[in-house]
């Protein structure tokens, strides 16, 4: 585009040709050149100064299929680039369960709208809560406030719209065409958290955020951010935090007024089961603060409720005798073992595509590969281990007795070791990847 750009700009700058052998020419050349690249320099220095949003840009509406439902079984092959969407339509033919936002009155959507506009503001205003005290100290706590998520929405248009969309819908310009899609963070779940299963709770920490804004999702599409200064990145969490709790609200509003004879008093059945409501208050007016406040809460509970692994147990000289036990505990079906191989077949090499809660698909992790999403830490695979991963089908594994520490750390070591045969006793080794398999012996 420039080659033929440039050799035509003296001819439109004097209305001649000039000669091809001439200096004059390759100077025009020259200044052409500059000049094209100073307009395309201040093309992109314009734009940056519009880095936030227009001002009377409201989010949309959710106009896309609810999974209500995913399918039990295990396709053949995930949707193709771009197809999404069509797959996620196509999920009741495969024994799934979809609901249609759309098919609400009209009434009821507008009132929604209205609702949420009032408690989480507009792309260019964000907020949680409509300002209210009662809310104010503890989205402050959260740093839910204002001015963080102003900032954070500036940082999340010029970083993450395009592929995880507007609205947080994970359907970007860009998030239709990559495989695994962006999360959608519209209903507030989040795969790789850290928080005490034992509490219930399937919040994730402001930390766990954080950490795979910095670090990113190895063998995705999600990249690292951890170049970016501290501030941007506490302010991008904030957002996606807003957008998660907005999503979330709508989210559980639609999925269940659409299921046959539902009614409002419903929601408060389903999601605020301690509070006692007149019939003059089953309303939409009076649930959507109520349950924004529920929600801010259980993030602000999860924040005190990190899982923290016990002191590693083992001596240098006893790894292989744990990795033994980590292998067994992985590959055997004995019901004092894990079995999980049952989804990562040949210890992930042949793991069958699996729906997750979003209706996307999925294969649990080749870990013979050495790349984990949520992290390769030992502290990263010990909470993958303990706290599964909710909204796919990993899930929290069950290790009882006294000697439970001491299995947490067996499956650790075993997953961990994995990747790398030579650090594989003989024995697993030949199991894992065949006794033939030359291994490079150390200098």
């Amino acid at each position: 585009m420039l080659g033929t750009l440039i050799p035509s700009f003296p001819e439109r700058l004097f209305g001649r040709q000039i000669p091809s052998g001439s200096q004059w020419r390759k100077k025009l050349r020259f200044w052409g050149s500059v000049r094209i690249v100073a307009v395309l320099v201040l093309g992109i220095c314009s734009c940056a100064d519009k880095e936030g949003y227009p001002h009377d840009l409201s989010y949309p509406q959710r106009a896309d299929l609810i999974v209500e439902e995913s399918p039990k079984l295990n396709p053949n092959n995930p949707s193709p680039p771009g197809g999404l969407e069509k797959s996620i339509a196509n999920l009741a033919l495969v024994g799934g369960k979809i609901l249609d936002p759309i098919k609400l009155p009209e009434a009821t959507q507008a009132e929604i709208t209205k609702l949420l506009d009032e408690q989480f503001g507009t792309p260019a205003q964000p907020r949680v809560g409509n300002g209210k005290a009662e809310l104010g100290d503890l989205g402050k706590k959260l740093k839910l406030d204002s001015q963080t998520l102003a900032q954070g929405s500036v940082a999340y248009r010029r970083n993450c719209l395009h592929c995880h969309g507007l609205s947080g819908d994970g359907k970007g310009s860009s998030g239709l065409w990559v495989h695994p899609p962006p999360r959608d963070f519209r209903q507030g779940r989040f795969k790789f958290i850290s928080t005490n299963p034992a509490k219930n709770l399937n919040r994730p920490r402001r930390e766990d955020i954080l950490r795979t804004l910095r670090m990113g999702l190895h063998g995705t599409s999600m990249p690292a951010f951890g170049i970016l200064p501290l501030e941007e990145l506490e302010a991008l969490a904030s957002y996606v935090i807003h957008l998660g709790i907005r999503g979330e609200v709508e989210f559980s509003i639609e999925k269940t007024l659409l299921k046959p004879q539902s009614q409002v008093i419903n929601l408060f059945e389903n999601f605020l089961p301690d509070e006692e409501v007149s019939k003059a208050q089953e309303t939409l007016t009076y649930f959507v603060p109520k349950f924004v406040k529920e929600i801010v809460g259980q993030y602000h509970t999860a924040e005190s409720q990190i899982l923290i692994p016990p002191e590693y147990p083992f001596k240098d000289s006893e790894l292989s005798d744990s990795i033994k036990r980590g292998f067994r505990l992985f590959s055997s079906q004995a019901p004092d073992a894990l079995g999980c191989v049952s989804c990562h077949i040949d210890y992930g090499r042949q793991s069958p595509w699996q729906y997750d809660e979003w209706g996307s698909l999925n294969r649990p992790s080749n870990l013979t590969a050495g790349i984990y999403k949520g992290g390769r830490r030992p502290l990263d695979l010990f909470w993958r281990i303990k706290r599964g991963i909710p909204p796919s089908k990993m899930p929290a594994a069950t290790l009882t007795g006294e000697d439970e520490v001491k299995k947490t750390w067996d499956l650790v070591n075993f997953i961990e070791a994995l990747p790398y045969p030579a650090t594989l006793p003989e024995e697993v080794r030949n199991a894992v990847y065949g006794p033939t398999r030359r291994i490079a012996k150390p200098n």
